[in-house]
């Protein structure tokens, strides 16, 4: 049986949008833009490693919030 074109174009979607966001990577101007948003992240990264071991006492605190909030919702879906 012939494929039918619209199966032939569905396809061919896929690798052509990969191809065409891999040139986009390529343009030194995209490059720099995403080099600018890692470094961003990273310094921003870098920040909250910092804020979190200088309050250590709050981020415990936090993390056992969070277990025990997490343990409360399973104690209810219990009964």
């Amino acid at each position: 049986m012939k494929p039918r074109s619209h199966d032939v174009i569905q396809r061919m979607i896929p690798p052509l949008a990969v191809w065409a966001v891999g040139k986009m990577l390529e343009v030194p101007r995209v490059q720099r833009a995403l080099h600018d948003v890692d470094k961003k992240f990273h310094a921003g990264k870098r920040s909250a490693k910092r804020n979190a071991a200088a309050n250590r006492g709050w981020l415990a605190a936090g993390a056992a919030a969070v277990v025990l909030g997490i343990s409360i919702m399973a104690r209810a879906t219990k009964k």
